[in-house]
Order: C-alpha cells, then structure tokens, then sequence
C-alpha cells in the first residue's frame, strides 16, 4: 500500500506543480521521450539477458504485493507442526505439505519426513536461501542500472536538442525560439530524473527490503526444520525462532495452540461420555 501511495503522491504533486507552472502540454514531447525511454530500455537489452530483463517485470510485481506471509505466521505454523508431531509422528506431518503454500517449508518437511540428516536438510535449505538472493539481487540490479542510465539518455537527449538550436540560430527566427528550444531541450533531462528518483530507484529499494524480509522469513523456516526434525519441545521452539524478531513482534502461538488442543479433547471426551 505504501508503494502505491508513494506513486500517485509523487506524480500528482509533480503535475500540480506543472499547471501551477502553466500547464501541462510544456512538458509532453514525444521525441524526448523516445530518446530517455527507449535509450534506457535498449541499454538494458544490451547490459542483461533478454530472460533476466523480462523475469525483472515479475520481481517489480513484489513491491505492490501485500499478500506477504509475516514472521510471526511462520513461527505459528511451526509451533503448530512440532506439537502436532510431538504428539503423533513426523510421518503424520505428511498430509501438512500439500496444504503448505512456501516453497521452503514444504522442502523442509518432504526431507525431514524422508529421513534425511538435519546437517543435508540444513546444507539444501541454505543453498535455496543464497540462489534466492542471487535471484533477487539480479532485479535489483537491473533497475539499478535503468536508474543510472536513464538520467543519462536525457542528458544525451539535452544535447541533441541544444546541438539543433544551435545550428538554428543563424536563421531569422534562431534568437526568437531560443528559450522555446532551451525548454524543449531540456524536457529530456526531466523524463530520465523523473524516472529514476519516483520509480527505479524505489522499487529497487523495495525489493531490497522485500528480499531482507523474506531472507529473514526463510532463516526462520531453516532454524524451525531443523528443531522439528530433531523432536524439539514447541515451547522451545518458539522461544528460540522468536528471538529472531523485535519483542514487540513476538507473539504466544504455543499457550493458544495448547489451549485451543485442551479445548478439543474435552469435547471429545464430552461426547463419548454421550
């Protein structure tokens, strides 16, 4: 939500400052925009490969999503999963997978049910953890080089259009047109600053944290794998992956799931009574 409010702020503070200024149509000029726009994107082909700049229009996606799975949630469920296979079995963990929608938790739970060490469980999930940064790294650093580029092909737009005025300037009307063609001159350096300061640079910012977030998500399903393969009581797995977060961002999954369990089985055994 904030990054959808950051834009329409940013861009309509910028217009009503273009019709305080006298309006808008000063500022529209397609040759412009054809050389800091199309300029940046053709850079960009040259710069990266033609499937790591298509797969940035999915990473760019992030920065609008809301639908993200918080901490606090993944240390539920995995408070959730080691009383469950306290009680049980890790085997009865199976039917859990499926309905798990994360990648990584699903992984962690297919190998502890399979047997497997927590040493390889730990070794796999954290070679998962770094090619998922590479991943997001390399969206990142392609906005970051729009940024830089874009600001450049309106400098570059700039001079072409000063280069014009100047030859134009030994015509009867050169002197008469010189401010009008300053002005559209320089409408290129707008677009390529425009740009990079209200969309590349935050977005890639924004992912930058989106990604620091979901590192710190995916280091808390590690650490819980591994305490719930070794059969961890849940309080103290709890108490551990909280310390992961602030304290104000900690919450008591384990009270309310055995509540909630103490609940059931009186129920229960009110209705065999029955």
């Amino acid at each position: 939500m904030s990054t959808i409010l950051g834009i329409i702020s940013g861009v309509s503070l910028l217009f009503i400052a273009i019709f305080m200024q006298g309006g808008v149509e000063v500022f529209i000029n397609v040759p412009s925009m054809m050389i800091t726009f199309g300029g940046t994107i053709a850079a960009i082909f040259i710069s990266f490969p033609f499937s790591r700049v298509v797969g940035v229009l999915r990473a760019v996606t992030q920065a609008f999503r809301s639908d993200i799975q918080q901490p606090s949630w993944v240390i539920g469920l995995m408070v959730r999963l080691a009383f469950k296979a306290r009680q049980k079995s890790l085997l009865s963990l199976e039917e859990d997978v499926n309905a798990v929608n994360n990648r990584f938790i699903r992984l962690g739970l297919e190998m502890v049910i399979d047997g497997h060490s927590s040493e390889l469980i730990r070794d796999v999930l954290d070679t998962e953890l770094d090619f998922l940064q590479m991943r997001h790294r390399s969206g990142g650093n392609i906005l970051r080089a729009a940024a830089k580029l874009s600001p450049a092909f309106g400098l570059i737009g700039t001079l072409i259009g000063l280069i014009t005025m100047m030859r134009n300037l030994g015509s009867e009307t050169g002197m008469g047109g010189l401010g009008a063609g300053m002005a559209v001159s320089l409408i290129t350096t707008f677009y390529g600053a425009m740009a990079a300061n209200l969309f590349f640079i935050p977005v890639a910012e924004k992912l930058r944290s989106r990604t620091d977030d979901e590192v710190l998500r995916t280091k808390i399903i590690i650490e819980g794998i591994i305490m719930l393969q070794s059969g961890t009581n849940p309080r103290v797995l709890e108490r551990k992956l909280n310390s992961f977060l602030p304290p104000d961002l900690r919450a008591a999954h384990y009270e309310r799931i055995l509540k909630k369990t103490k609940v059931e089985t009186a129920e229960a055994e009110g209705r065999a009574e029955l």
